[in-house]
């Protein structure tokens, strides 16, 4: 071999086995492969350095970066450097390590809502079940670090499973826009057929339902509140006051505070003027500080497309008190074990493709089982094996 080339890394199927399990199946991992083959590159061929990584290595790679902690670009590199090389390998990296410069003009470039389509549908796959309806929270979140000059911040918009804290999907908000034409976008992309869609009261409006209902073939848990006047109104003019409490939650401690639900629900078939509503939820929420003798009370209103005999009082109560999972097992997450609010990724894509790719490693820890993130991804970064094989195996 001439002096000053590098050889091509070829790892035997044993040293496969050793380390990625499941991975040494050709169809495991060629899955996530495969999938991001359909990602548009948005490279030149004809430029003076071509292609010189395929496009679905470069994801893999920044993937298990990002899954051990990696926070930017030049931590990313740092993890492809430090990689052995059968690792790199195995996500297609055969001869030399790609720099910073390279991952940097990637994912900056890259398409965000391309990436984040077919990564969440990736991860949906294994989100279906026969036995229970799937309940899915919906919510925004402002990328407050990527914020250039006068330009806005982006503001990104997730679906995210109730009980696993799984990402399906992200797109961004458009610029002197919000969330309301953004989340049916997203919706219409997604298979949601028979799931259970959770909203907060801004997405309470009547093409929002229409959208879920005929177009998703999903149903909806939507909060009423004060902008939408007239159906508040019609809700509150229900017989309450003869409505026995349906259901009330065990006493919630934390943060110095204790908490008490109960829940009243009228069924409703005319009255609401509001697409495909089924019930109609009046929920009563009583907290005080710890060991302080009054109670603040505060009263909401919520509707649901499904009938008691699908949605009884118990499993409304979940669904309602699940759509805050969003912010818990994803939001904060990102803030604080990423530092995401603090990300000086600011050009092209780059912002929202970094997002993406932190959905992505918290949905695969907790697929894994893991409920600390923060030391899932500790774990990682001292096992490049192991976070190829989170990876690849999803």
């Amino acid at each position: 071999m001439p002096a000053g080339t590098v050889s091509p890394i070829h790892p035997c199927p044993d040293q496969l086995t050793r380390f990625v399990g499941v991975a040494a199946d050709e169809d495991q991992v060629s899955r996530l492969m495969t999938a991001l083959e359909l990602l548009p590159d948005p490279r030149d061929r004809r430029g003076r350095r071509g292609r010189r990584y395929r496009l679905p290595s470069l994801i893999a790679v920044a993937l298990c970066a990002v899954a051990a902690g990696a926070r930017s670009y030049s931590s990313i590199a740092d993890w492809t450097v430090g990689a052995p090389r059968e690792v790199l390998s195995c996500l297609g990296i055969r001869f030399r390590v790609p720099s910073e410069a390279t991952i940097r003009q990637v994912l900056g470039r890259v398409g965000g809502d391309g990436l984040d389509r077919i990564l969440g549908r990736h991860l949906a796959t294994a989100e279906r079940s026969d036995r229970e309806r799937v309940a899915v929270a919906v919510d925004g979140k402002t990328v407050r670090g990527a914020r250039a000059g006068g330009a806005p911040a982006p503001h990104l918009v997730s679906p995210v499973t109730h009980t696993d804290g799984v990402v399906l999907g992200q797109c961004r908000t458009a610029d002197r826009s919000n969330e309301i034409p953004t989340v049916r976008r997203l919706l219409r992309g997604l298979d949601l057929v028979g799931a259970v869609v959770t909203v907060d009261a801004m997405h309470t409006q009547k093409t929002t339902a229409r959208c879920l209902r005929e177009q998703c073939r999903a149903e909806y848990v939507m909060v009423v509140k004060a902008k939408q006047a007239g159906l508040l109104a019609r809700i509150r003019d229900l017989p309450w006051g003869q409505v026995p409490v349906v259901w009330s939650d065990p006493v919630k401690l934390g943060h110095g505070r204790e908490e008490v639900r109960s829940y009243k629900i009228v069924t409703v078939v005319r009255g609401l003027r509001f697409p495909y509503a089924q019930q109609a939820i009046e929920i009563t929420r009583r907290r005080r500080r710890i060991g302080a003798g009054r109670w603040s009370v505060e009263v909401v209103y919520v509707i649901c497309s499904l009938p008691r005999e699908q949605a009884p009082p118990r499993l409304l109560a979940s669904w309602i008190r699940g759509h805050r999972s969003i912010e818990s097992k994803v939001y904060w997450v990102r803030d604080v074990t990423f530092d995401e609010d603090r990300s000086t990724v600011r050009a092209g894509h780059g912002p929202q493709v970094m997002a993406t790719l932190r959905n992505v490693a918290i949905s695969l820890h907790r697929r894994a089982g893991q409920s600390n993130i923060a030391r899932a991804c500790r774990q990682l970064a001292v096992n490049p094996h192991h976070a190829a094989d989170l990876v690849l195996t999803s």
